[in-house]
């Protein structure tokens, strides 16, 4: 984040504080439960959502040298995804063109070329067919209409964005928008690695995920012997960039600055911004690494997700001092994978029971409201 955006931030921070207060939203918002259970209304998000955005699936130091690959289960889309011999990328959906299986079962590796384990129809790295076990049998294939179906993909911000439907095109800047799209570049993250991932298959909407991080409203209550006490409970300032949105969260240690002239200090070491990339990515800024939360739906299953989360770390301090990673991993486990899941269960379990249609969102959480403002405008148009 550039020096002037964090100064003027924690200026606003500076106001809430002394005036007791936070972002508001211009009134209460009321969310239909529906959209956290209902199998049709998650068909809906499927097409209108994760089949025409650009989604992110991975950081590209995942898949950094030729020959790498990567494959993804993404919102019931298997995408293979392969650094060519030349150093790009090429993306394709995961399924073999004889009888539809997947033809690379493994998470990630290396690769000369991709071999379907049931009948041996190969591939290259660019997608070709590249050979057909008795392939007299076939009378006369056209390999060129035979190939791994093609997915746009691009890498930016450090980051793996493809698109899930064949055909078509991404445009990842224009889909961040200028502003967002600036902002994200300048934490540098094509130079960070991934530290540590963990993927998670939890019972609960993909969508509660999301919400959990965009207010500070339970921090106080939920994690009150964990993260409570080093982060301020209802002080978060909010911003939106079209669909997409920043809350940021405040260390106790502002106190140190709060009453400093802010031009002078460094303020980021007391800020934590949580962005809200639109669908369903969230990036996670701890004033020295990224984290990286995915929040994939089970197609089918409204109250299913599969969620990942990835740290990721400037190289020289991944190098350094593992012993960094290794607390902040343990603050990420004591949080979000265990209070923040087991709540996220029973919100799921609350949604069943039918004891109510709706969810009052309050002024005091702007970006969860934006979050669903965005969504419903999205999936009604």
């Amino acid at each position: 984040m550039e020096r002037e955006t964090q100064q003027l931030l924690a200026q606003q921070v500076v106001t809430f504080l002394d005036s007791r207060t936070t972002s508001r939203a211009d009134d209460i918002f009321q969310n239909p439960v529906a959209d956290y259970t209902d199998a049709d209304h998650l068909i809906l998000e499927t097409q209108r959502l994760f089949r025409v955005d650009p989604v992110v699936i991975g950081h590209a130091s995942e898949c950094s040298k030729p020959r790498d690959f990567l494959a993804r289960d993404v919102a019931g889309v298997a995408v293979l995804v392969a650094r060519q011999r030349d150093g790009s990328l090429g993306a394709f959906l995961n399924v073999c063109r004889h009888r539809g299986s997947k033809v690379e079962f493994e998470a990630c590796g290396q690769r000369n070329s991709f071999s379907c384990p049931y009948h041996a129809w190969t591939y290259r790295l660019d997608g070709t067919l590249a050979s057909v076990p008795h392939a007299d049998d076939f009378g006369t294939i056209d390999r060129d209409q035979h190939g791994l179906v093609a997915l746009p993909i691009v890498e930016r911000h450090g980051l793996l964005w493809v698109g899930l439907t064949p055909g078509t095109s991404i445009d990842v800047a224009a889909h961040l928008g200028a502003e967002l799209d600036a902002e994200l570049a300048a934490y540098g993250l094509d130079g960070f690695l991934v530290e540590r991932s963990e993927t998670r298959s939890i019972d609960m909407n993909w969508k509660v995920v999301v919400d959990g991080f965009l207010e500070t409203y339970h921090l106080g209550v939920l994690h009150r012997t964990t993260i409570g006490p080093h982060i301020r409970t209802n002080v978060a300032p909010f911003r939106a960039f079209g669909p997409h949105g920043c809350m940021t969260a405040v260390r106790s240690s502002f106190e140190k600055i709060r009453h400093e002239n802010l031009d002078t200090v460094d303020a980021g070491q007391h800020l934590v911004h949580a962005y809200s990339v639109f669908p369903n990515t969230v990036l996670v800024w701890s004033g020295k690494h990224m984290e990286l939360w995915m929040s994939f739906p089970v197609p089918g299953q409204p109250g299913r997700t599969n969620a990942t989360v990835k740290v990721l770390g400037e190289k020289g301090h991944v190098a350094s001092d593992p012993g960094y990673f290794d607390r902040n991993w343990d603050v990420v486990n004591d949080t979000v994978l265990t209070e923040d899941f087991v709540i996220g269960n029973s919100i799921q379990q609350g949604f069943n029971s039918g004891a109510q249609t709706h969810l009052t969102f309050g002024r005091n959480e702007p970006g969860v409201q934006h979050f669903h403002r965005s969504l419903s405008v999205r999936l009604t148009s």
